[in-house]
């Protein structure tokens, strides 16, 4: 696979890492010369010193055709402007655009970035999750909101506990894929009864998310 990655220092190092022994076409490329040194002697790597909202500084690297192309520099119009050029002009398959500000996710999705990352955003996202209902252990978001994985608990007040997931009847709003009773992981189907203190992964989606939180939620008559 053929990943591009552009500007950051510690998170560029990490994502390098990640990668570069996975029989990888790694495409490194940064704006300071310090940091295109410390990614170079860390890793060893060539990294080219160059501006990623440059064409010409792109082509350059090698960046066509990138199956993954990745853009962490700490200005978000960069980013946007990094991803747009490799989208559009150079033919990468999907762009990854980090962004500081929480308030551009939603706008960069909306034109066209693939993938945006906002830490500050997730964090909002995580706390959300957490206060929005007491037995809510953790929530998950995969692939830009489209798939969410809640980690629920079974405590005794709730209506569900000791009833068979067919009478829960999720299968409208998602599907309970795993429930996990002590030391047991165990893989559920329509018969299978939720007892006290299980805990339950729901995989769900943005739409639907409340609505099973609420399902879930719902204290025993």
């Amino acid at each position: 696979m053929k990943i591009v990655i552009t500007d950051g220092e510690h998170e560029a190092d990490y994502i390098i890492k990640t990668y570069k022994d996975r029989n990888n076409d790694l495409i490194v490329i940064n704006r300071d010369e310090e940091i295109c040194r410390y990614l170079s002697l860390n890793n060893d790597i060539p990294v080219m010193l160059g501006r990623s909202t440059r064409e010409s500084d792109l082509i350059e690297a090698g960046a066509e055709d990138a199956d993954l192309f990745i853009a962490l520099s700490q200005n978000d119009m960069d980013n946007y402007v990094s991803c747009q050029t490799a989208k559009q002009l150079l033919r990468a398959k999907r762009c990854i655009a980090r962004v500081m500000n929480p308030k551009n996710v939603d706008i960069f999705r909306k034109l066209g970035i693939d993938s945006v990352l906002c830490s500050t955003y997730l964090l909002g996202e995580q706390i959300r999750s957490a206060a929005s209902v007491e037995n809510l252990i953790n929530s998950l978001t995969l692939d830009d909101n489209r798939i969410i994985i809640l980690e629920l608990r079974i405590t005794k007040d709730l209506w569900v506990k000791d009833k068979a997931l067919k009478t829960v009847n999720l299968s409208h709003l998602g599907s309970v894929s795993i429930i996990s009773r002590g030391p047991k992981v165990l893989i559920p189907n329509g018969d299978s009864i939720l007892q006290e203190n299980d805990k339950v992964l729901v995989v769900t989606n943005e739409e639907n998310r409340e609505e099973v939180i609420r399902m879930f939620q719902r204290k025993a008559e």
